[in-house]
């Protein structure tokens, strides 16, 4: 099977229509045949090749993938610019990259595969390149600015908010004054990863404090700038609106002009004469801007620049279309819908004046040749990046609002539009597990309706328009519950390549790239997770994206930042405090009740559900025991109360007995790992109702790497010891009758295969059922989710899935999930 999905892979794609666009004579060729074999084209016209897996889109139109020169991927405006400013103000950068990585989403699909970021914060778009570029996420290729370089109150500075409210924006942010100043804000974009730089040469339309097109860096200054960027290798994009402003960029060597809303021709004869090329977007919409329509979105003095913009760029595009200035395509999307205002906008240009093909160019060949990327056109050799429109494109330009198919580097993105989820689903298996009872129901259906089940059991009536999917010999279940999960990482066979790489990752990319772990998460069956830490809440910021559907992923309980004490398992490696910064009270390092208590409040501040506290050593820190207590009693107690405060429980990663007792006589909710608690205090826990959740599956790992020496030795050794007692403490556990959940800590074993902890469970003396129910009610107990999760039952959350043939019989089949449904969509399938 592995070597047919290698030939599969290998195999040339045919991509067939009734025409293509010929981008370099602006013309349409018929028929059209483009033929991809990895990322490249290695064939245009002529007959498919024998072999090829064809693609026949019909009457349509094959084009380059667009490109747009002018984005800004990481926000997006909508109804309120007071509603856009106090979003940017109030979330974090994990939660804004899962909003960026949607625009990516939307913007490739519509037909765009490659884009120009120019300006973003908080290294968002760096974190977008980089997870696109991974596969991590869907989305264009980017070429990224990082931060705008500008001046000190200028369109690229923050608007005027009191200092000591917003903090201001310094050299690495990009605001600048002085040459020297101004060069070395170019150097700290560099040092990031911008493939351009973007400098803001003149005011802008959606700054509150500056005058659209004054003058807002020097000649000296805007030298520095150009020059520095040409000297890394970089093309230098300036915001400019206004004239005096331009003529300064031109003589400074800039390479594009971005808006020109305000240039004479002058000007523009002189771009044109030196090769600068202009992007003149966004491109306005021939009806106008009412400004009643304005005026119920900005403050006045924005509203005011955009009626004096609107006023001035007819006649500037006119005259640049005449001049023949070259012009590239770009559509500042953030600034519109992304996904919907680039197509827009080339339509629009035409309406300007410009022919179909002309406007398809821009797009095209004159953007691939600004961002210096081998596509816009489909030639031999270049990338695949083809994309498909119905009918004549050069006859009806507003085809492009209609893209059916995307290809972008030889893997298609998109192809024809999804079939809509049906309102009624009916799951029939040969049996069904009743986690409540721990037996299964023989040929029983589950009906859903919308995120709900509506009915479960045998004899269940399918209504006639419900879709039905009949899994055979198979097992229904609910959706599986982990009660201890790290989404937001995975360890490496190479302890310290690990770690290192960790340092290099800005919290957008980290939050984006556990998308692919939640989804890995997710199609194993396990529909509803905890995550117990994580730093820069990326955890929240995936939680987000998931809930609000931009990500597959599992129903999410997050805990933030874990709480701790001063060099234990919850600080950072043991690093000099000038090479890693050092932790505080607001990412969990506290000493004292007091401290540990605000330590727990600033996890609630920022949207916890469950509190995480580290009573013990670890064994993948570096430096402390294993098993050795880390808070004291005070401490303990003032954390659990704290949550408990809040309505919100605490669950104590611990290995050590002495810990143990005294997390749970702070009334902790939950001990992680416990791998050498003492008969007595498991007794104790059966008494108290405090859940045990072993992560049996962690410690097989780290045994498994630090016996193939892959481990630094004291964690190994300790790695050694927790496996020498972890199954002994669990049998004792089951034996005494403790509440057992599932949990596994995956992150420190790879996503995706959380079943296994049942597996071994089972293994190590728990009936199957009991394993089960670890991973179903009891999860959904401790998670305080037992209303909505955990079983299936009319009126619970429709999260079911299916393992062959019987799973009490061969529990280990939950290892072979075959149908995932969470909330009523269908995930995965047969």
């Amino acid at each position: 099977m592995v070597l047919l999905a290698l030939l599969l892979l290998a195999q040339p794609t045919a991509v067939r229509a009734t025409r293509m666009f010929d981008a370099r004579r602006g013309a349409i060729v018929q028929p059209g045949l483009v033929v991809v074999d990895g990322e490249r084209i290695v064939q245009v016209g002529g007959a498919a090749p024998a072999g090829a897996r064809t693609i026949d889109l019909g009457d349509a139109t094959l084009l380059p993938g667009l490109m747009d020169a002018h984005t800004h991927l990481s926000f997006e405006g909508g109804a309120s610019w007071y509603r856009d400013a106090l979003d940017l103000v109030l979330r974090w950068p994990a939660e804004q990259a899962q909003y960026a990585a949607e625009y990516a989403r939307r913007t490739v699909e519509s037909g765009f595969t490659t884009v120009r970021d120019l300006g973003s914060g908080d290294f968002i778009d760096v974190g977008l390149k980089k997870t696109i570029d991974a596969g991590a996420v869907p989305g264009p290729r980017m070429v990224t600015a990082v931060h705008a370089v500008g001046s000190r109150g200028g369109h690229a500075d923050l608007d005027p908010y009191p200092p000591d409210a917003v903090p201001p924006l310094g050299i690495r942010e990009g605001i600048c004054d002085g040459a020297e100043a101004c060069r070395s804000a170019v150097r700290w974009q560099v040092k990031y990863g911008a493939g351009v730089i973007k400098l803001v040469a003149s005011g802008g339309i959606l700054s509150l404090a500056d005058p659209v097109d004054n003058v807002q860096l020097s000649q000296a200054e805007l030298d520095a700038i150009v020059d520095e960027a040409h000297r890394w290798g970089r093309k230098a994009a300036a915001h400019c609106h206004g004239d005096a402003a331009a003529k300064m960029l031109v003589r400074a060597g800039v390479d594009s002009i971005e808006h020109g809303t305000f240039l004479k021709p002058d000007t523009l004869l002189e771009m044109k004469k030196r090769g600068v090329v202009l992007m003149p977007g966004p491109v306005y919409d021939p009806k106008g801007q009412p400004r009643d329509e304005l005026e119920k979105k900005f403050p006045r003095p924005i509203v005011e620049k955009a009626l004096a913009a609107g006023k001035a760029w007819p006649e500037m595009i006119r005259n640049a279309h005449r001049v023949g200035v070259r012009i590239a395509f770009g559509s500042d999307a953030g600034v519109g819908e992304h996904g919907k205002t680039n197509p827009q906008q080339l339509a629009w240009m035409v309406k300007w004046g410009f022919t179909p093909a002309e406007t398809l160019q821009s797009a095209t060949v004159v953007d691939a040749e600004l961002l210096g990327v081998d596509a816009g056109v489909l030639e031999k050799g270049k990338l695949a990046d083809v994309i498909a429109v119905p009918g004549n494109p050069l006859q009806d330009i507003t085809a492009v609002e209609r893209v059916s198919f995307v290809m972008k580097g030889g893997v298609v993105v998109k192809s024809g539009t999804p079939a809509p989820a049906p309102r009624r689903l009916a799951l029939k298996a040969a049996h069904l597990f009743d986690a409540e009872k721990g037996t299964l129901i023989d040929g029983a259906t589950v009906l859903i309706e919308g995120d709900r089940i509506t009915a479960a059991g045998r004899n269940v009536q399918v209504p006639g328009d419900a879709r039905t999917i009949d899994l055979g010999d198979a097992t229904l279940l609910p959706g599986l519950i982990d009660a201890h999960v790290h989404l937001t990482g995975e360890s490496q066979e190479d302890f310290a390549k690990a770690i290192v790489e960790s340092l290099f990752k800005f919290p957008a990319e980290t939050t984006l790239q556990a998308r692919v772990y939640a989804r890995r998460t997710l199609l194993g069956g396990f529909t509803t997770v905890r995550n117990l830490g994580a730093s820069d809440l990326t955890d929240f910021g995936l939680k987000r994206g998931i809930e609000l559907g931009f990500a597959d992923g599992p129903r999410m309980l997050v805990s933030e930042n874990a709480i701790g004490s001063r060099g234990g398992h919850a600080d950072g490696a043991p690093a000099p405090p000038t090479h890693l910064a050092p932790k505080g009270v607001e990412e969990g390092i506290c000493a004292g009740a007091d401290q540990c208590r605000d330590a727990v409040r600033w996890q609630l501040k920022y949207g916890a559900d469950v509190i995480k506290l580290m009573a013990s050593g670890g064994v993948l820190s570096l430096t402390d025991p294993v098993e050795v207590p880390q808070l004291t009693p005070e401490e303990t107690a003032a954390i659990v109360d704290e949550a408990h405060l809040w309505h919100k429980k605490a669950a104590a990663h611990c290995h050590g007995d002495a810990a143990a007792k005294i997390a749970i006589a702070a009334g902790v909710d939950s001990i992680e790992h416990g791998s050498f608690l003492k008969p007595e205090t498991l007794a104790e826990m059966k008494r108290r109702g405090v859940v045990y959740v072993p992560t049996l599956m962690a410690v097989e790992n780290v045994e498994r790497r630090a016996r193939e020496k892959k481990l630094p030795p004291l964690v190994a050794e300790k790695a050694l010891q927790a496996a020498s007692s972890l199954a002994n403490t669990f049998r004792t556990a089951v034996q005494l009758g403790v509440p057992i959940a599932l949990g596994t800590d995956s992150g420190v074993s790879h996503h995706g295969f959380n079943a296994h902890e049942i597996t071994l469970m089972v293994k190590n003396g728990m009936p199957a059922a009991q394993a089960l129910q670890a991973g179903t009610i009891a999860g959904a107990k401790l998670l305080q989710m037992e209303d909505r999760v955990g079983k299936l039952s009319p009126g619970y959350l429709a999260d079911v899935i299916a393992v062959p043939g019987n799973v009490l019989q061969d529990p280990s089949s939950v290892e072979h999930v075959s149908l995932v449904v969470k909330g009523g969509r269908v995930v995965k399938q047969p």
